[in-house]
This record gives C-alpha cells, structure tokens and sequence, in this order.
C-alpha cells in the first residue's frame, strides 16, 4: 500500500475538556456533510453481503473459558464467588475498501453506508457499561445514543481521505490507561497473528508515554493519526481487529514482554502494594495504618503513575503478591506470572467490580477482593483491616501460592 496521505492533516492544536480532545486549528476539507448510516449490521453479515468490499480473517477458534472462582471479604465474612464459564468467539481482521472511521471512539462504517455493529455502542436505548434502559424522557438519553449509535446522527462532518492502508485501534474509554492496555494494544497484537501490516494506526498517541510504547513495537509517530470527535476519516483500505478475547491478551502480553526487553522474572517473595493517593480518586482514608500493616507482611509501596510501562511491567512480573485499590494500576495484571495472588480492594457497590477478577481469570492468577465500604466523601474509602489481615493470611498460607510457571 502507498502511504501519500490525499485531503488528511492532523489538526495544530488540542485543548482538553475533562476527558475529550477538541481539536484546534484544523483546516477545513471544503466538503460537503455525509449522510449517517441507516442501519447497524454484523461484520460477518456485511463480509457475506459484500465480499468484493469486505474480507474477513478468522485468527483463532471458538474457546470456552472455563469458571473462575476467587475469595471476597466483607465485614469480617469471607464468601467464594464464581464467573462462570463462557463460550468465545474467535477473533478476526475485517479489512474494508474506502472504509470510515468516525470519532474519538472509532464508529466503524462499512460497504453501502452500513455502520459495523461490533464497533457501536449504546445501540437499541441500552447503555452497555451500566446495562439498564435509557429512557427518551432521561436528559443524557440522547447524548448516550448519538455518543456511539451512527444510525441516530442528523448528520456526519465531511470526510477526509487518506490513501494506504489505516487500522483502527481505538474503541471507548481509550483515556484510560486500563483501557489502552486491555481494550486498544490487544487488537495491535490480533493485526500481528493475522500477518496484517498498516501503513497507519488510529488510535490515541498524544501521550509522550504512548508514542514510546508505540515505537518499541516498531510504529513510528508519523504512523499514528489520533482520532477526535469530528473526525470523519476514509482510507483506502480500513483494518479492523475484533475486540480481544483470552487469546488476543495472552498474544498481546508477549508482544510487549519482547518489545520492552522484560528479563526473566526474578524468584523471590516481592510483595508490591499500589497506592491511588495521586489521582484523587477511590484513596483511602486510613491508608496510613494500612501500610503499617503491609509493612508487616514485607510489602512495597509504589505509585504506577510515576514509571514507564516496562518499569511497570518488571514491578508486577516479579510479585508473588499484589495488593491494590480497584483502578487502572491494575491493568499490568497481564504481566503478572501464573499463580500470583492478587488482593483488590473494591468499593461496595461498585458496577464493574469483576472487571479484574476476570482478568486473573485469563492469566491464571489468584485473586481475592475486599469490599470497602465509602467514608462521607464519595471518592474516598475506608478500608477494613481486619478483612485486609484476613486476605493477606489467606494469601502468605502454606499451600495456598500456585508455583510460578
């Protein structure tokens, strides 16, 4: 594919507005507005439908992840809780002639101006993350729906082309570190096993600490095009990666754990606690006598916000034990060896609480949750000690550590 970029420019400026990107000083392309999509339709259904525009590659097969089940501790009570065993569907490369790409969240359009459903959201009145009804009466009811249902758009910006191949990356949330490394580097690594080569690569890169991760996997920043909300963009051929399952996690770990240069991990009883007092949000209120305890049991302390991702990675590749506030730190589970226990703290109530159970459950760890109950501030938490002592005796039992693999 030829990489000269036609009626693309990446905009001058950006300013941010809470977590958007709002684009300055970008040209206009002097074209007209494009009419949205009037349906939602299934990648395979479109690749059957078009098969002169659309092609899809299957990278894997149909798997079963079998149940997990992990230790929760409240009040003084410890109960077993179980996710339940799962089929998956195998991942796959959709390549799509003079594909489109709308905003920050990358909203897929494929052949006959039909949107790709897999890359949608909100669609039907429901709001994925929370699982219940938006209602029209609702006042965020059609923010929500225009936010990731093309089909609901009056109308989209112009579009502006780009020849080559281009590979979508972004999806929601992609702010986010846990997102970035869990939802959007996956998919590179799913590009990687189906042997597909981009000229570009859609995904968030403002970040000087993203474009080095970027370059140690081989993409240059001339590569990647940061997408934004008024971003309507067509390229000659468009690649779009499944969204990742077990398998694309596990291909993804790997590629990282080459690309940073990560030794072998060095046996030995590294426990590592992961402090959230930086970031102002879910601290704990008496974090103080939570760390005269961990000191205790031989813990370190540590603020992720301050190291690289291989610093990071090399952290949580040679812990036996890790112990941390539900939050995005929690992301770099991936490189964590099979076997290492895992101590979460958890806000109760919190919606997304199995988010990193089910990680441990695709890396084969151990993992242990503390329900905390929120002080008078809605972002802060005051964790019980007596269910932290009870996680970590659970945890430095004998008998209890699976041998690292």
């Amino acid at each position: 594919m030829g990489t000269n970029m036609q009626s693309f420019c990446e905009p001058r400026h950006w300013i941010s507005v809470s977590k958007y990107l709002v684009p300055i000083g970008m040209q206009s392309s002097g074209g007209w507005p494009v009419r949205p999509p009037k349906h939602q339709a299934h990648i395979a259904q479109l690749a059957a439908d078009y098969p002169r525009e659309i092609s899809l590659q299957i990278v894997d097969q149909t798997r079963v992840i079998p149940e997990f089940n992990y230790l929760v501790y409240s009040s003084g009570q410890c109960e077993v809780r179980t996710l339940p065993s799962e089929f998956v569907a195998p991942p796959f490369v959709a390549s799509i002639k003079n594909g489109l790409s709308f905003g920050r969240h990358c909203c897929v359009i494929g052949p006959a101006g039909n949107a790709v459903r897999e890359t949608g959201f909100n669609l039907d009145g429901m709001v994925d993350s929370e699982g219940v009804p938006i209602r029209s009466f609702r006042p965020r009811y059609w923010r929500k729906r225009l936010e990731g249902d093309l089909t609901m758009r009056p109308w989209l910006p112009s579009k502006r082309r780009i020849e080559g191949c281009v590979a979508v990356l972004n999806t929601r949330s992609s702010h986010n570190f846990y997102h970035w490394l869990i939802k959007i580097l996956p998919r590179l690594a799913t590009l990687r096993r189906a042997d597909a080569e981009a000229d570009y690569y859609l995904v968030d890169s403002l970040s000087l600490f993203s474009q080095n991760v970027f370059r140690a996997l081989g993409i240059q920043r001339r590569q990647l095009i940061q997408p934004h909300c008024r971003l309507l963009l067509e390229a000659e051929l468009l690649l779009v990666p499944s969204f990742p399952t077990a398998t694309c996690l596990r291909a993804c770990r790997g590629m990282l754990c080459s690309s940073l240069a990560l030794g072998e991990p060095i046996r030995s009883a590294r426990r590592i606690f992961i402090t959230r007092r930086k970031t102002g949000t879910r601290t704990l209120l008496n974090e103080s006598e939570l760390l005269g305890l961990l000191r205790h049991f031989g813990f370190e302390v540590h603020a992720m916000e301050n190291y690289t991702l291989s610093k990071q990675a090399e952290l949580i590749l040679n812990a036996d034990i890790i112990m941390a506030t539900h939050g995005a730190g929690l992301a770099n589970l991936m490189f964590a060896r099979h076997g290492t226990q895992v101590i979460e703290i958890v806000p109760l109530g919190r919606s997304n609480a199995t988010c990193y159970p089910e990680l441990s459950r695709q890396f084969n760890l151990v993992h242990h949750q503390i329900i905390s109950r929120r002080a008078k501030m809605k972002q802060v938490l005051d964790v019980s000690l007596a269910d932290v002592a009870n996680a970590l005796e659970q945890a430095t039992a004998p008998g209890t550590h699976i041998a690292a693999a």
